[in-house]
């Protein structure tokens, strides 16, 4: 039996309104190794090495026909796709053309997206039998969002650069609330800008 869990979401814009939505508690992960015995369980004819070699098989085809821009589609299980963007998370041309140029060096593939079978999905559902877990409230903020902003102000007028961990250190924040948030901020005419990727990415004052 499945447990849904209940969870608040971030409060970007500040309301004060606290929404919330509703996931799976993942109790393990299932490796490739576990599966595949599973999948060849006493009586069922499939040998373990046979059906690993398969599924290595597989995954390499899938990679080769998705990077040369096709989709896959796999009988009861769904469809995978590629999933494109800028690669340097800096300023992009609009459609119009106005803006930092976009070339072939500057995009990149991000992720592949997988869109499951109609049939799959309602099969799940059936077999799927939810009781309700715990909640999970947000760490909230102190300060209302104009406070955090200013904040950040202060801070890159004082450092030349601000992690996204001495925001969260400021500003009582949860991690990813905070990153959404910075990054929030460099999408809007707030002076804050970003350089890097990843664990390297750092905010600044915008020249």
């Amino acid at each position: 039996m499945a447990e849904y869990i209940k969870r608040e979401m971030p409060d970007m814009n500040g309301s004060g309104e606290r929404k919330c939505y509703y996931k799976v508690r993942t109790y393990s992960n299932l490796s490739s190794k576990d599966f595949i015995k599973k999948i060849c369980y006493p009586g069922s004819g499939l040998n373990q090495g046979d059906v690993a070699k398969v599924m290595c098989r597989m995954v390499d085809e899938m990679k080769r026909w998705l990077a040369e821009g096709h989709t896959v589609t796999i009988d009861e299980l769904g469809t995978f796709s590629l999933s494109i963007g800028v690669m340097d998370d800096d300023e992009v041309e609009n459609f119009e053309g106005y803006g930092k140029k976009v070339n072939a060096k500057r995009i990149g593939v991000r992720s592949v997206n997988f869109r499951p079978e109609k049939q799959m999905v309602r099969d799940i559902g059936r077999m799927c039998k939810l009781h309700k877990g715990y909640e999970s409230p947000n760490n909230r903020s102190p300060y209302t969002r104009e406070e955090r902003l200013k904040m950040a102000k202060d801070y890159l007028s004082n450092h030349p650069f601000m992690r996204v961990r001495d925001y969260e250190a400021m500003t009582g924040l949860p991690h990813s609330t905070a990153a959404n948030e910075l990054r929030d901020f460099c999408m809007q005419p707030t002076g804050i800008t970003s350089e890097g990727r990843g664990n390297t990415k750092v905010y600044m004052r915008r020249s």
